[in-house]
């Protein structure tokens, strides 16, 4: 592969998707093309430096060259309103395809094949999260709370979709679902609903990867899970006595009967010994209905060798549990938890900048830069797990947002031929071998 080949092959996926967005200006004002203006944009997140095109006219001022142009396509650097004005009226879901593309690449370089987990399966975990309110500032997208008060609060919520698996920090972000109000409702959009669509949306696009969704107990619901199931995926999803309770009076009376199966397993964490106690039945009925489904149920509770409980959880699935794999269905259960920690939490605070408006609009803006955003967050995993280079100074630098902050400053000074180059530089500053020689 040529030695631009991964960040090529990227950027590639994602011009295409740009290739298709409307241009929707009346007149002869057409100085910048919609795909100046978009790659524009994604040069700010991608460098995670919100006047990363400010830089890049002082550059073009002083060497005749920038990084917008060499680094991501610009031929001309958009100003900030340009680009505000401009992507207002792009749908967000016009960018779907990068996610996608990206996802089928990581498959062919056998990547995803290292984050199988329970099954064979990939674990695919939802979330939802908000990104933006305010009570002044609003768009047609906008889901609105009137508050007793007397306060109108406008925001923004997402629900976000990643590959994880239990022993790898990465996750792969999918295309991720807006939570917005919809046609021909009168009713507030929620993260449930948003959920579905997803599936509709993901399942035929990825219906032949042999998906486990991981959840919270949001999402253990039978409409929902029905939907999973009609989609042909696997879950695993979060289920608490206080939101399940008919589930739980059955597995009470099915203990009684003495047909919760349990194991016990002692672990030592360096510093203390811990009791690990699992639970588990199989094709309990998950609400009092005729048309109840069964559900496969397993629990953990951890205690220290005193009897003091630590931690607890359960859940319910789709996969049949047994004593042969029921260590392996909670630990696959428990990943949900890195939707949280290496996703929505790395976009909040390692330099993403996920809750800064960065242009709210009439229409999509806030979805459409948040998608690009999302696109960079994949774009830097994806190089990482690819380039040799990018993952040998990514692994030698302490954090992402320092990683980035680095390619901030470098190029805010020089322009760069391409991204290897780069990356060549990096290594030399760090004084690191060349991997690739």
């Amino acid at each position: 592969m040529e030695r631009e080949g991964t960040y090529q092959k990227l950027f590639g996926f994602l011009g295409n998707a740009i290739a298709a967005f409307p241009d929707l200006r009346q007149g002869k004002n057409r100085h910048y093309s919609m795909a100046d203006i978009a790659r524009g944009a994604f040069g700010v997140f991608f460098c995670q430096s919100p006047s990363f095109l400010a830089h890049q006219q002082l550059i073009e001022q002083a060497q005749g060259r920038n990084n917008g142009r060499t680094l991501f396509g610009v031929e001309r650097l958009p100003s900030d309103n340009h680009i505000r004005a401009h992507l207002d009226g792009v749908d967000p879901r016009l960018l779907r395809s990068v996610f996608q593309l990206t996802s089928e690449h990581l498959i062919k370089e056998k990547v995803l094949e290292r984050f199988r987990s329970v099954g064979n399966t990939l674990l695919v975990a939802l979330d939802g999260t908000g990104y933006f309110s305010s009570e002044s500032i609003h768009c047609q997208q906008c889901s609105v709370a009137h508050h007793k008060d007397g306060r109108t609060v406008y925001t923004h919520s997402v629900v976000l979709a990643a590959v994880v698996a239990p022993k790898i920090a990465h996750v792969i972000a999918l295309q991720p679902e807006f939570i917005r109000p919809q046609d021909g409702t009168d009713k507030q959009d929620c993260e449930q609903r948003a959920a579905r669509r997803w599936l509709e949306e993901a399942a035929p696009l990825y219906s032949d990867l042999d998906i486990t969704l991981l959840g919270d107990a949001l999402y253990a619901t039978q409409p929902l899970i029905q939907k999973v199931l009609d989609a042909e995926m696997g879950y695993l999803f979060t289920a608490k006595e206080d939101s399940h309770k008919y589930l739980y009076e059955e597995i009470t009376s099915l203990e009684k009967l003495g047909e919760i199966h349990f194991l016990e397993r002692k672990h030592w964490t360096g510093r203390k010994h811990q009791i690990w106690r699992y639970r588990w039945v199989n094709g309990v009925r998950l609400r009092n209905s005729d048309d109840s489904l069964n559900v496969n149920w397993a629990e953990l509770t951890i205690s220290g060798e005193e009897g003091k409980k630590t931690f607890h959880t359960a859940c319910i699935g789709s996969h049949l549990v047994s004593e042969e794999n029921v260590e392996e269905v909670v630990q696959a259960s428990r990943t949900r938890w890195k939707i949280e920690n290496e996703n929505i939490n790395t976009l909040k605070t390692k330099g993403y900048h996920f809750e800064h408006n960065f242009g709210h609009g009439k229409e999509f803006l806030a979805q459409t830069l948040l998608s690009l955003n999302l696109i960079a967050f994949l774009f830097h995993t994806a190089l990482e797990l690819l380039d040799h280079r990018c993952a040998l100074i990514r692994a030698t630098l302490p954090r992402r947002d320092t990683f980035f902050q680095h390619v901030g400053v470098l190029t805010q000074y020089m322009c760069f031929q391409g991204w290897q180059q780069l990356m060549l530089l990096m290594l030399e500053g760090l004084r690191l071998s060349d991997p690739d020689g």
